[in-house]
């Protein structure tokens, strides 16, 4: 049995579970609903452009639950009831059975944001009359990578831990670390050095720091992303003091993302193999 067998079997779990059609209607709901936030309220800013980083806020705090949800339990809970042994004497080594977990869940997660992405911007055509569409694009691709990075994650900690328990502990603490707290850390290392919280201008090593979580990174890149289809929209380096460093570029926060996405798999991978299912 290869990882694709395993892959195809959680889509197919997913999609019979309805979890796949949760996905999208959550996605769709949330998006749909930032799109209008700047017309209900008359000091923000109306353009579609600034809608469309308005929804990327909310996603940098939605899309990690969403994964983390669709993904902590794919293997841990498999290894809690004892049907995991079951897979695994159908030939499947443990990596094996990691990678094709990681894959089924992806493709769920993939498939949910860019139906849910795709029913948003229709709604999104229809109030603001037309959407850019490279922007747009941009976006959707970033944030279905920011949602393969967290499911990397949860199969890394699934793959790592022996109970569902465990497995929701360790994935509900990695949430409100790196999505909802991570600001925090350049917060309170800037209140730390200078005394007082940041204002305009910060330096170069803040918004290094925050784009160190993957909600952070991914932030980093919309906002790149969004100002190369309108130079008006700021760019993430735009309160940046002096010149703008190397290690806050655009190719440091996607390996930043990347590294989110394969270390935690790593890792998982091998507490995996060496643990003992008995």
């Amino acid at each position: 049995m290869n990882w694709r067998i395993i892959a195809r079997k959680e889509f197919e779990d997913a999609v019979r579970s309805r979890l796949l059609w949760g996905v999208v209607a959550f996605v769709t709901v949330i998006v749909s609903a930032t799109f209008l936030i700047p017309l209900l309220v008359p000091a923000l800013d109306t353009g579609v452009l600034s809608a469309l980083g308005g929804a990327s806020e909310f996603a940098s705090m939605l899309v990690p639950v969403v994964a983390l949800v669709a993904a902590y339990l794919a293997i841990a809970g498999e290894r809690e009831s004892g049907s995991l042994r079951i897979l695994l004497g159908l030939e499947p080594d443990r990596r094996t059975v990691v990678l094709g977990k990681f894959a089924g869940r992806s493709a769920v997660v993939i498939v949910g944001l860019v139906v849910g992405f795709v029913l948003a911007g229709v709604v999104a055509m229809a109030v603001y009359g037309s959407v850019p569409v490279v922007g747009f694009l941009s976006v959707v691709g970033l944030t279905v990578a920011l949602g393969v990075s967290f499911v990397g994650i949860a199969v890394g900690v699934s793959a790592a831990v022996a109970t569902r328990s465990r497995a929701m502990t360790v994935g509900i603490g990695l949430y409100l670390g790196l999505a909802l707290l991570w600001d925090l850390v350049p917060q309170g290392a800037y209140m730390a050095t200078n005394g007082s919280p940041p204002g305009g201008a910060v330096p170069a090593w803040f918004v290094f720091l925050q784009g160190l979580s993957p909600s952070g990174a991914y932030s980093s890149l919309v906002m790149t992303a969004i100002h190369a289809t309108d130079p008006a929209y700021p760019a993430a380096t735009a309160a940046v003091q002096g010149p703008v460093p190397f290690y806050v570029e655009p190719w440091v926060f996607a390996a930043v993302l990347t590294a989110w996405t394969v270390g935690p798999l790593c890792i998982g991978t091998l507490l995996f193999e060496r643990a003992d299912l008995n």
